[in-house]
């Protein structure tokens, strides 16, 4: 062995480590033995790099807690992690999708209460940046869309929107799973998904809802560090294909804030930059049955919060080739002062457990079917006992079907509700 402390003669800057019978300091005792790689990108031997990480005792202390191991036949391991200099990343202004409510980059999540028109919201916005007419950084720069949708059928529902909102169909892209037993799975999928979005340039990522789009099974919704590791590498596609990704989710009718009120774990709010909760107008007194709509903006990580909008849903019928169809659309009206707060409903007198159970039900279920997996979920989230629910499908008939590998539930065709009627005044458009 040889006394350590005197200068390392490879480098001239280490200290001999007292187990390197050459009398090599840690670092280069590391490279004679190939754990370390000689020479670094900048033309130094990775011993001179070292040095002054060694000089505060890093390499030390890394050595001396078994991290990296020494001895001919160590695993050669490369980390997986850097650090970028602040001075080294250039300062940028956000780019809107949708001036101050959508960020390019980002995800936002866009909350409500079932049944209430949070899709055809989506579809308004799909069809204006078809057409360039959305206000925001791509306003007159007309683009394409990719839009996954577990619940809504693409001829029946869907299209029939779209050419009620006016939107290019042929710069809408669907995305769904090649077999027809297959399902979208965010973390198997989005390399696929990035690539088709490269492919067709796609500026705006739609996916309704969020929660089917997590693997059943292998992670739960109500898990923070679960929704956390998929939202993640989702956000950075987002950043790398400036893609502006608008995820729905549903609106726990038993909040009493806005902000809490998403279903599943808090990580959904948390990991997205942007919140818009759409709910029934309160001071419509005809509430949900009326057409009259709140678009509120509850949080904003990157830019300050917008006022509120006035939505109004109408029915529609749009001509085909086979006649004429009935679908719904939304129209944006003017900026209001009501508070995303006000959209959250408060608790209702106390009913029945079969009662509340059958209610969730006929709401949730209003919008079209629901994979079973997120019912059993959303119920969870209102309290409702599995067992409760299972004899209020049973009482209600809810059709019961598999699909996609998953089985899923819809109400039975005379429960199905009406598109919303027109609204009682015209409303001044923008």
């Amino acid at each position: 062995m040889t006394p350590a402390g005197l200068a390392c003669p490879d480098c001239g800057g280490g200290v001999i480590d007292a187990q390197d019978p050459e009398g090599r300091c840690w670092v280069c005792w590391q490279v004679s033995i190939g754990v370390l790689d000689p020479p670094s990108a900048n033309g130094n031997s990775a011993a001179s790099d070292a040095v002054a990480l060694e000089a505060v005792g890093a390499i030390e202390a890394t050595a001396a807690s078994g991290v990296i191991e020494g001895g001919r036949g160590a695993t050669d391991r490369r980390s997986d992690l850097v650090a970028i200099a602040a001075r080294d990343v250039k300062p940028e202004s956000v780019q809107w999708l949708w001036d101050g409510r959508i960020p390019i980059g980002m995800t936002t999540l866009l909350a409500g209460l079932p049944g209430l028109g949070k899709s055809t919201v989506s579809v308004k916005l799909t069809a204006d940046v078809t057409r360039g007419e959305l206000p925001g950084a791509l306003e007159r720069q007309p683009a394409d869309v990719l839009l996954i949708s577990f619940e809504d059928a693409k001829a029946e529902t869907i299209t029939p929107r779209l050419m009620a909102a006016n939107a290019d169909l042929a710069r809408v892209h669907y995305v769904e799973h090649a077999l027809m037993e297959g399902a979208i799975d965010l973390t198997e999928h989005l390399p696929e998904i990035d690539a088709l979005a490269e492919r067709h340039a796609a500026r705006l990522l739609i996916i309704d809802p969020l929660v089917a789009a997590l693997p059943a099974g292998k992670m739960s919704s109500h898990v923070d560090q679960d929704v956390r590791s998929v939202l993640a590498p989702l956000a950075a596609l987002a950043e790398r294909r400036e893609l502006a990704v608008l995820a729905l989710m549903h609106f726990s009718k038993s909040a009493v804030d806005a902000l809490l009120g998403v279903g599943g774990s808090i990580g959904f709010v948390g990991a997205a930059r942007s919140l818009l909760v759409f709910g029934a107008d309160p001071g419509d007194e005809r509430g949900e049955d009326g057409p009259a709509r709140i678009l509120a903006h509850r949080k904003c990580n990157v830019g300050r919060r917008r006022r509120s909008l006035q939505v109004w849903v109408q029915g529609r019928v749009v001509d085909t080739d086979e006649g004429g169809v009935e679908t719904s659309m939304t129209i944006f009206g003017d900026e209001c002062d009501v508070d995303a707060d006000e959209l959250v409903r408060p608790r209702e007198k106390k009913v029945s457990p079969r009662v509340q159970a059958e209610k969730f039900l006929r709401d949730l279920l209003a919008d079209g079917p629901h994979a079973a997996s997120e019912v059993y979920d959303l119920a969870e989230d209102e309290d409702i006992a599995k067992r409760t629910l299972d004899r209020a499908k049973t009482d209600l008939d809810v059709n019961v079907f598999q699909k996609d590998r998953k089985w899923w539930w819809e109400l039975p065709a005379d429960e199905e509700e009406l598109p919303p009627d027109e609204p009682p005044d015209e409303p001044e458009l923008f």
